[in-house]
């Protein structure tokens, strides 16, 4: 048994036409588009570019160049005399010894010394060791070795310059060396003293015997 197929209606004419119950989606809108990204302008001038560093030279070793004997001086030239202040000076030491029979008394005096004073304190030091330094038990070997100490310090002041002010400005005027040390009259007794010990001592042997 076959069911029979329904007509569509149909729509007379001149009506409008009808909505369909199921019509056909309304088209849809395109999204907005972004706008498009400038592409990222340069700025006139470039970045400044560091100049380029030259290599490094490769490396070699240095050694200490040898003083000659002009820098050497002139490096001592800038010691300061200890007593004066003046310049230039030099370090040294002077010596002294006192005999006093039971005891007996070491005496120095370190620098550094300009010329004068150097020269004053060895010649100050040296004859009151001559005049002081023969009675104690072991002072006839302490004072001739003592005075003969004093000549090397001598040496190094005695061939210095003149001594001059210092340039920060608070110099002194140097001790005054007075006479050599031979000159002198305390040196002069100083050496005699000595010779007539031994002549006492000799005296009294052949006296005794």
């Amino acid at each position: 048994m076959s069911h029979p197929v329904p007509q569509q209606p149909t729509i007379p004419q001149g009506y409008p036409p009808q909505p369909q119950p199921y019509g056909a989606p309304a088209p849809q809108q395109p999204y907005p588009q972004a706008a498009p990204q400038q592409a990222y302008a340069h700025p006139a001038q470039p970045y400044p570019v560091p100049p380029q560093q030259p290599p490094y030279p490769p490396h070699q070793p240095q050694y200490a160049q040898p003083q000659s004997t002009g820098q050497m001086a002139a490096g001592a030239a800038e010691l300061s005399c200890r007593l004066c202040a003046s310049v230039p000076a030099a370090k040294a030491k002077f010596r002294g010894h006192q005999g006093m029979l039971v005891i007996m008394r070491f005496l120095s005096l370190d620098g550094p010394f300009c010329r004068d004073c150097g020269l004053a304190t060895y010649r100050t030091m040296t004859s009151r060791t001559l005049v002081q330094g023969w009675y104690g038990y072991a002072s006839f070997i302490i004072t001739p070795i003592t005075v003969l100490w004093n000549l090397v310090p001598r040496g190094k002041v005695a061939g210095l310059p003149a001594p001059r002010p210092a340039a920060h400005g608070q110099s002194r005027r140097p001790l005054d060396p007075g006479p050599p040390l031979l000159l002198r009259p305390m040196s002069i007794i100083g050496l005699a003293i000595p010779f007539a010990l031994v002549l006492l001592v000799v005296a009294l042997i052949v006296a005794n015997g």
